[in-house]
């Protein structure tokens, strides 16, 4: 099988250094406030010149996340839009991303979004006042009705694709949109497969709902432009239900974290090339820790494997790439070290942004 290496990272969401920006790089939140990447455009540029320097080509980006910011929702909170500062956040991230020679993936949903306590507000009836609440359920009433699936594709999903393909407002930025991923790690929110499922989701959705929703918005993106489709499987043992081509995506995406308190759960891409696990389409190693010998969660009883020998083993095993999570470094896995990305960068420099080159 042949195919293009994609050397990228995991800039899951933004940070100052003490605010964490999850959910909220694009458009205004549902506390009234608006913190999207163009009222932060220069920091925003110095990471997107750190990842390039460090050779990255392709960044993964969380846009919605559990639906904190950007969608406006009606007072049945299904989504009827995007909110004024939304595309000014998204062409501004597109804008950065192409002067700093890089591509973006795109992740519209995390699973969180059916988590139950995901913060909102909702304007009291009587006096106006917004009063912030958790909702039991999540948003998972969108996903879990026709009608709001409906609803978030025609005003959320269908006009951001759109806006960067072949006919939209940007289409001069469609070339930085590597890809689309409908949802992050589904795998804990999917009715079937029980033993993944979050303790934190009480309304799991059936696969064929959630299968439905893929294959949907892969036709809208190959319809659309030039982007590609993927969606970030958390556990090897359900990656097989993706390749499915009714699905039509175009990457199978895994995600790898070896335990040793759970061997054979996870993908050791060190032992097991792309080739042995016998898919048909290209996979990508969407997510591995960047450095787990040194900075892990204390719960977590992980495989040291080495970010450099990681990278070679992919490009030996004929992986579409290995994302490292995360430049951000916001969770307990840290920042990733630049010593072996330089080193990579120097082994593959055919692989790897220019400005790797440029700055070593």
């Amino acid at each position: 099988m042949t195919h293009p290496y994609w050397h990228g990272c995991n800039y899951p969401w933004s940070t100052d250094g003490s605010t964490i920006y999850y959910g909220l790089d694009f458009g205004a939140n549902v506390w009234g406030s608006h913190l999207g990447v163009s009222t932060r455009r220069p920091a925003i540029e110095r990471d997107f010149a750190a990842m390039a320097a460090m050779g990255f080509r392709v960044v993964r980006w969380f846009v919605f996340a559990d639906g904190r910011a950007g969608i406006v929702y009606d007072g049945a909170g299904m989504p009827v839009g995007l909110d004024p500062h939304f595309f000014v956040d998204l062409d501004t991230a597109c804008e950065v991303v192409r002067d700093a020679g890089m591509q973006l993936a795109l992740v519209f949903l995390d699973h969180r979004w059916l988590f139950e306590g995901v913060r909102d507000t909702i304007a009291d009836p009587a006096t106006g006042a917004l009063l912030e609440l958790r909702l039991p359920h999540g948003r998972a009433h969108i996903l879990h009705s026709k009608p709001g699936r409906a609803a978030l594709f025609a005003h959320v999903f269908e006009p951001v694709v759109r806006r960067y393909g072949y006919d939209g407002a940007r289409r001069d930025l469609a070339d930085q949109i590597l890809a689309f991923e409908l949802i992050n790690e589904p795998d804990f929110v999917i009715e079937e497969w029980e033993a993944d499922v979050s303790a934190h989701v009480s309304r799991p959705l059936r696969f064929d709902v959630l299968a439905q929703m893929v294959a949907v918005l892969s036709d809208l993106v190959h319809a659309s432009g030039p982007a590609l489709t993927t969606i970030g499987c958390a556990r090897l043992h359900n990656l097989w239900a993706w390749e499915d081509a009714e699905l039509g995506l175009d990457v199978l995406q895994i995600h790898s974290y070896p335990d040793t308190r759970h061997p054979g759960r996870d993908l050791d891409p060190m032992v097991t090339s792309a080739q042995a696990l016998g898919f048909s389409k290209p996979v990508l190693l969407g997510e591995f820790p960047g450095n787990a010998a040194v900075q892990h969660p204390s719960n977590a009883s992980p495989i040291a494997l080495d970010m450099a020998e990681v990278l070679d083993a992919a490009v030996r095993g004929g992986y579409a790439g290995a994302w490292p999570w995360s430049f951000s470094g916001t969770d307990a896995y840290g920042r990733l070290p630049v010593d072996a990305l330089r080193a990579f960068a120097a082994r593959y420099p055919h692989l790897v942004n220019p400005r790797a080159l440029a700055s070593s």
